[in-house]
């Protein structure tokens, strides 16, 4: 089951922890019993402000809303709802958009450290994906795909922004600065994925156009069906599109000549493989009934068994691959819809600020 570091924190050493770290500092065993209460108080109200900071982070909204709107919902609940004076409560819950922020910075770098850390020493795939901001600015989002505790976890490793071109290598740079920064090898990287999808799927009709032009049929060329061309001229554009053909079967071969071995599907299939190692442990894992049974959950569950690693590692070292190889470009599409839902009300609190500021009369 694929799982989110941001939304399932379980796991994560110093995560949801964290936030009791943060309250569990505050408190001083050496204080009177008198104080007990307060103390306690007091940091279920800290513990409180972290957590719906977290819920803040998660929902994309603007840190203002801590105060404009959560806090005055909760007190309004205190005082119709549980009848309960509702100052001293929301006093203890500091939520302001400076302190949320700070919330927010607080556990996204403790998760970043965790993450970083872990990526140090484990193999992983990862998702690139880029788009300009308004102000012409590039921003780069780059999601890793791994395999922890027995999950499958798709988590945003960072987001860069920079003023510059958009080219492969540019990206390339700013990749590769990020994990010279956190020391994570590059050789941990099984693959890297990019929105290359529209130019797979040019392929075949790239080939089809070539095909075409070379008979002299231009219907796919409107401009070109109006003219005369020379059969010099054609033969010069053939020479153009089978180089173009050439260089895109180039880059994307490693996915086109692909090929998933069966077993990774149905390890307990009729499998015909010629490689003496992995006929062996197919043999050996094909008698284990223990294992068999977690199959029935899919073929993702029955490869992340803790035992399948260290019993039957040719066969896991292989399936890994494929089991991380391909991230998922949702989360893209999400992040780039939060940066751009963010950058419109941060644009927005400001022309509401600016305007509220214009309603002052000037004072003489």
């Amino acid at each position: 089951m694929q799982k989110s570091l941001t939304y399932s924190l379980d796991p994560i050493r110093g995560s949801l922890n964290k936030i009791t770290d943060y309250a569990g500092r505050l408190k001083r065993p050496t204080l009177d019993r008198m104080f007990a209460s307060t103390s306690q108080r007091n940091d279920d109200g800290l513990r409180a402000s972290y957590n719906i900071s977290l819920l803040i982070a998660k929902s994309g909204k603007p840190h203002t809303i801590g105060e404009k709107l959560i806090l005055p919902a909760v007190e309004e609940v205190l005082k119709t709802v549980l009848h309960k004076p509702a100052s001293d409560i929301i006093k203890r819950i500091p939520l302001s958009n400076n302190t949320v922020e700070r919330r927010i910075d607080e556990m996204s770098s403790d998760i970043e450290s965790f993450l970083c850390n872990y990526l140090q020493t484990t193999h992983f795939s990862i998702r690139l994906d880029e788009s300009t901001l308004p102000d012409n600015a590039a921003v780069l989002l780059a999601y890793v795909r791994f395999i922890m505790n027995q999950e499958i976890y798709e988590e945003l490793l960072f987001a860069r922004t920079w003023i510059t071109d958009t080219k492969g290598e540019s990206i390339f740079h700013v990749l590769k600065d990020y994990f010279i920064e956190k020391a994570i090898p590059l050789s941990n990287i099984i693959s890297i994925a990019t929105d290359g999808a529209p130019a797979m799927r040019f392929l075949p009709e790239l080939k089809r156009m070539k095909q075409n032009f070379g008979r002299g049929e231009f219907s796919q060329f409107p401009n070109l069906s109006q003219t005369s061309c020379q059969e010099d001229d054609v033969s010069t554009y053939v020479q153009h599109l089978n180089a173009l053909y050439s260089d895109f079967k180039s880059r994307f071969e490693d996915f086109l000549t692909m090929v998933i071995p069966p077993w990774i599907i149905n390890p307990y299939g009729d499998i015909e493989e010629t490689n003496i190692i992995i006929q062996e442990e197919l043999t050996e894992l094909s008698t284990n009934e223990e294992l068999k049974v977690q199959f029935k959950n899919g073929y993702q569950q029955f490869w992340l068994q803790n035992n399948i690693p260290v019993t039957y590692s040719v066969l896991w070292n292989i399936a890994r691959k494929f089991l991380i190889s391909f991230p998922s470009s949702y989360l893209v599409e999400r992040g780039f819809s939060a940066v751009t839902n963010l950058l419109t009300k941060k644009e927005t609190d400001w022309t509401s600020l600016a305007e509220e500021i214009s309603d002052y009369p000037l004072q003489n």
